[in-house]
């Protein structure tokens, strides 16, 4: 009689040395895929048209400042003044100024440029009243946004 042996038993493993792979592989489909949205302006600006326009070199210096007629209607009717998606009263726009006046660096403060996007159609009566509340806070650099000719 032939004796049967045993095999001992062998345990299977599963090799994960390719795992970082198809990690950074779904990784980089799903980076790819995605769509990022831009965050929904909250007033209609129709830009006024500019005869000349001028480049500004530092982007780092330019703050924005909107003003316009609410795109929905239960912001009413009257223009408003926007920042960053969120509205501000008159009064926190030299506020505003101070804040982003201390996001730079300390020798570019008071280079800091406030630009307008301001609607075609909205009063200058506004406007010249923005203007005096950055003048409080040493804010005089201004640009309006323009289309071209």
């Amino acid at each position: 009689m032939t004796k049967l042996r045993k095999k001992p038993n062998r345990q299977t493993e599963i090799s994960t040395a390719s795992l970082p792979d198809i990690v950074f592989l779904l990784l980089f489909f799903f980076m790819v895929s995605a769509t990022i949205r831009p965050p929904e302006e909250l007033l209609k600006t129709k830009l006024p048209q500019a005869e000349s326009i001028s480049k500004i070199d530092r982007k780092e210096l330019i703050k924005e400042l909107n003003v316009g007629i609410p795109k929905s209607a239960q912001f009413g009717s009257e223009p408003k003044i926007s920042v960053e998606n969120r509205f501000i009263e008159l009064a926190e726009v030299a506020q505003w100024a101070v804040t982003q006046k201390e996001s730079l660096p300390e020798a570019l403060k008071d280079q800091m440029i406030v630009l307008l996007r301001a609607d075609e159609t909205v009063n200058m009566g506004l406007i010249a009243d923005i203007q005096e509340e950055l003048k409080k806070v040493n804010a005089r650099k201004m640009v309006f946004r323009t289309l071209e000719e």
